[in-house]
């Protein structure tokens, strides 16, 4: 299908490379630093452009959300300005489940009537020949609104105005490859925008799933005629919890991009990238001491029993050290809304097995722990004095006594040794540690906060849309 979908005559040669903000998102959009007189901060529509070109976008997806202004903003100031610039604009909604219905944040100024916005974007469009597309945020949620019948006219409204104009939805994973959503809905679109979260494992950490999960997505669409843009969360994503690392970035934005080049997908935007050159949220280090500590991250999916993640690395011993003790802190992060004992049970392993355990409900709160016997740091003498070298593994098991989704973020830091030394023991580094995990989730992370992270997640994407530009040239 390279090349071949209804809407590929409006994608600029080697797909576009988008930015865009979102619910959530911090910084992702510049507004002047004072009110203007209707007491609204509007869109710094001089500095948007500027780090958009800094940032080498060759498109920007415009939310109409935070403000009442930005539906003027985009038609007024923005749309006309980014003409000048070469940077094309598709309109982005969102759906009921989204709108505040009592005056706070919603698409305004037509709020949920679809089919004004239908004949709103398609008239803007006609005036302002670089706003491309429009769509709607979470459309896979909001079917009662949304039927097939009433997407039908607002397709047929804006066609009407300007045939050119594409019609895109966000969808994730499930509904993107599924037959009855795309059977309803594909005849109506002309593109889909994919939210990439290592197809059903719900986390940012990942990056190797992003061919297997396009490739999957792209089958699905093919008889539709459907286009693809790839969305990377490269700010954050609540039900994720740890943020994307600027390397987890620039993986998925290269393999978007790759993907783009030869037209097997319309290209890739950027999700809540960072515009604004703040430092990175103090709350986002998660660690005990320093920066770094070792992450098992269970999303807001269901988990199969005896599934686990592992940390693991051979230790040096003292084969006839007077004592071999062990003792490190942990945390466990997750609602009380969900779950229940027996679910989630974090281990310590030598030589695989087991020399501790606990489970994750066993403190019922976010505080770090010391783990610790009745007489103090856990003794393995026994199990290697006369050793030269263990494997000592730290382990999230699944015990799969629950039938329902218990999300949580497993922390274990600052690991102390008698008669036995530990590489990297702070997490600190990504080194000495193997990370594995048997089934997809659990997921292990060593999660390390980065003082300027935003700014280096700015520059890694940038680096990947300025190569694929100069790929262009």
């Amino acid at each position: 299908m390279a090349g071949t979908h209804r809407a590929a005559h409006l994608i600029p040669r080697g797909g576009i490379r988008a930015s865009q903000c979102g619910g959530n998102t911090v910084g992702a959009t510049l507004r002047e630093p004072a009110p203007r007189a209707d007491g609204y901060r509007h869109i710094d529509t001089p500095a948007m452009l500027a780090k958009l070109t800094e940032l080498g976008a060759n498109t920007y997806i415009y939310g109409i959300w935070d403000s009442p202004t930005d539906w003027d903003d985009l038609r007024l100031e923005f749309a006309p300005a980014a003409a000048r610039a070469g940077i094309d604009v598709w309109v982005y909604l969102v759906p009921p489940s989204e709108t505040d219905r009592h005056g706070g944040r919603a698409s305004r100024p037509y709020v949920m009537d679809y089919l004004a916005w239908a004949r709103a974007c398609a008239e803007l469009s006609v005036e302002q020949p670089n706003v491309k597309a429009w769509g709607i945020d979470d459309f896979e949620f909001n079917q009662d609104t949304f039927t097939p019948d009433y997407v039908a006219r607002m397709r047929k409204i804006a066609q009407d105005i300007n045939p050119d104009l594409a019609f895109y939805l966000c969808t994730y994973y499930h509904a993107a490859t599924s037959d009855e959503f795309l059977a309803k809905y594909g005849p109506h679109l002309d593109l889909v925008l994919y939210p990439f979260l290592d197809g059903h494992h719900l986390n940012t950490l990942v990056a190797s799933s992003v061919g297997p999960c396009l490739d999957n997505i792209r089958a699905a669409v093919e008889p539709y005629d459907l286009g693809v843009v790839l969305l990377a969360y490269t700010g954050r994503f609540l039900d994720a919890w740890n943020e994307p690392s600027p390397d987890y970035n620039a993986a998925v934005v290269r393999s978007g991009l790759d993907y783009a080049r030869d037209g097997r997908i319309a290209g890739v935007t950027a999700y809540g990238l960072q515009l604004d050159d703040a430092p990175t949220i103090s709350s986002t280090n998660k660690a005990m001491y320093g920066n770094g500590r070792l992450s098992f991250l269970v999303p807001p999916v269901r988990t199969k029993k005896g599934a686990y993640a592992e940390a693991s690395q051979v230790v040096a011993v003292e084969p006839d050290a007077a004592r071999h003790e062990l003792s490190f802190w942990h945390n466990d992060i997750f609602s009380a809304r969900f779950g229940e004992p027996g679910t989630h049970v974090k281990q310590v392993l030598i030589d695989g097995e087991v020399i501790w355990f606990e489970d994750v409900c066993q403190h019922g709160f976010a505080l770090w722990q010391q783990c610790s016997t009745l007489h103090g740091p856990i003794d393995v003498s026994d199990r290697l004095r006369g050793k030269a070298s263990a494997t000592l593994a730290f382990r999230l098991l699944e015990a799969g006594s629950s039938d329902g989704v218990f999300p949580v973020d497993v922390g274990f830091d600052h690991i102390e040794t008698i008669g036995f030394t530990v590489e990297n023991p702070g997490f600190e580094t990504t080194d000495g540690w193997r990370l594995t995990t048997s089934h997809g989730v659990p997921v292990p992370s060593i999660d390390i906060a980065v003082p300027d992270r935003p700014r280096q997640s700015f520059a890694a994407v940038a680096a990947e849309y300025h190569a694929a530009a100069a790929e262009l040239a």
